[in-house]
């Protein structure tokens, strides 16, 4: 079964995998941690091993120069007696207590007047020499194969007339150290397969949710686009990314909304026209017809070819605002005349549904802005156009354009319709929103009109806003800088 498990096993895909890298990172982190722990250790037992060893070297040292001094007794006019036979058991004799709580590993030296007095039994025939080369006022290491394998550790003391030297060999400190670095090559392995273990459970845990955004994510499409991620209440990294991602999904859900609305809405705008075209060429072409009935059929192909083009230049407009693609031409623009010009051309639009014109335009003030011109032409245009399609019949459009202080231009327009909500008004300058009301249901537009007019005034970085009360006066002010300043970018 295992076997089977491991040949289904794709290694080269886990090995590509974050969690495998992760994994990878924990171990070398844990093993490096491991490293540094077990070298600290080893220096730190290495170093105080040696100091200890020093300290009780030079200690005993001193302990056995104190014996001697205080005998007081002259070993250069030693003689034999029935007690001693030799300076050797005299000073031995001295220094027994200095020597009795002493492993008998331990090499004493002494001289006395640069004559050896007395040395330990385990020296045999080897004499102690102080080497040349060592700062002999500390602790210092030498060789000896004959004494030991292991370099030997001497403490040297050098008082009066004695030379006193006690060493000890490093055997026993050398071996502790090697036994705990095979300690450590025994478990290292050990920490490997625990740390990797680890590392694979806890990458594991720590990258199941990203499995789970993954699968769900997956499950979404453009029939399911308006389905969400899970998990979006966590405040942490995965929290973020389930917010961020289900932004993402919103935004895109919004984008897939405006094509739909914006396809059902350009096909209806589209067909009317070219269905208009399509009949009376059919009809041109079915039956003869008389100069003038071939005017008025050509005349009226030509009105609905300029109102196909008029909706796939707003379209190109749109393109173009959406891309910032627009590239402004700034110049000196009269509010006052642009303003009548355009009042003028929407007169007979007006008429055919009984709707008069207001126009207030101070004349009293200096109405001039920067800005381009064709923008701010079609901006009153859209304004102008969409009072006139949602007014009442037999309803005023009121127009105002005047200085409201040194620097800022005012202009509103007002017109009669049915009251809309608060709440939706910011939305009307959504793309292809429509706010749905019984005057008009049966009005052709895609819904764009007043998002034109805000992208067009958000590029000047001009003000507007849009306000409908109760009685149905629906009111739209921009506010502009008579010294606003913009460089063609």
């Amino acid at each position: 079964m295992i076997k089977t498990l491991l040949t289904k096993f794709n290694f080269e895909k886990y090995f590509k995998t974050t969690r495998f890298k992760t994994t990878i990172w924990y171990v070398a982190l844990f093993l490096l941690l491991e490293l540094v722990l077990a070298t600290s250790i080893y220096f730190y037992l290495y170093r105080t091993m040696r100091s200890e060893l020093d300290l009780s070297l030079t200690k005993q040292a001193e302990s056995i120069y104190r014996f001697v001094k205080e005998s007081k007794i002259n070993i250069q006019e030693f003689v034999p007696d029935s007690i001693y036979s030799s300076p050797d058991e005299l000073v031995y004799d001295i220094i027994f207590e200095a020597l009795a709580f002493n492993p008998t590993n331990t090499f004493v030296q002494i001289s006395f007047k640069n004559n050896i007095v007395y040395r330990t039994t385990n020296l045999r025939d080897v004499v102690i020499k102080i080497p040349v080369d060592k700062d002999i006022q500390k602790p210092f290491d030498y060789n000896e194969p004959e004494l030991s394998e292991y370099p030997i550790r001497a403490a040297y003391l050098n008082k009066g007339d004695y030379k006193i030297i006690v060493a000890f060999p490093l055997e026993i400190i050398s071996k502790t150290l090697s036994n705990l670095i095979n300690l450590y090559l025994i478990i290292a392995p050990l920490f490997l397969i625990l740390s990797f273990l680890g590392g694979s459970f806890l990458s594991f845990k720590a990258l199941s949710r990203i499995d789970k955004i993954i699968k769900q994510a997956d499950e979404i499409n453009s029939y399911k686009i308006d389905r969400y991620l899970e998990n979006e209440e966590y405040d942490d990294e995965y929290g973020r990314l389930v917010k961020t991602l289900n932004r993402m999904l919103k935004r895109i859900k919004n984008s897939f909304d405006y094509m739909n609305q914006f396809t059902i809405g350009a096909s209806h705008e589209l067909k009317t026209p070219l269905t208009i075209l399509r009949g009376e060429l059919e009809l041109a072409l079915k039956h003869s017809k008389t100069k003038e009935q071939y005017r008025e059929i050509i005349q009226s192909s030509y009105e609905e070819t300029l109102r196909l083009i008029n909706i796939v230049e707003r379209l190109f407009l749109i393109s173009k605002l959406d891309n910032s693609l627009i590239k402004l031409n700034i110049s000196n623009i009269d509010l006052s005349k642009l303003i009548s010009h355009i009042v003028n051309d929407f007169k007979i639009i007006a008429e055919e549904k009984k709707v008069k014109f207001i126009l207030d335009l101070s004349p009293q003030d200096d109405l001039f802005i920067m800005a381009d011109s064709e923008l701010i032409r079609q901006m009153f245009i859209n304004l102008l156009d969409n009072a006139v399609k949602f007014s009442f019949p037999e309803s005023y459009i009121i127009i105002v354009c005047k200085k409201i202080d040194n620097e800022k231009i005012l202009f509103s327009i007002s017109n009669k319709s049915e009251p809309i909500p608060k709440e939706l008004l910011p939305k009307l300058f959504d793309r292809f929103f429509r706010f749905e009301s019984s005057v008009n249901k049966n009005i052709s537009g895609l819904g764009f009109g007043l998002s034109i007019v805000k992208q067009i005034v958000d590029l000047h970085r001009f003000q507007i806003e849009i306000n409908s009360d109760p009685d149905g006066n629906f009111t739209v002010v921009v506010i502009f800088k008579s010294d606003k300043k913009l460089s063609a970018n």
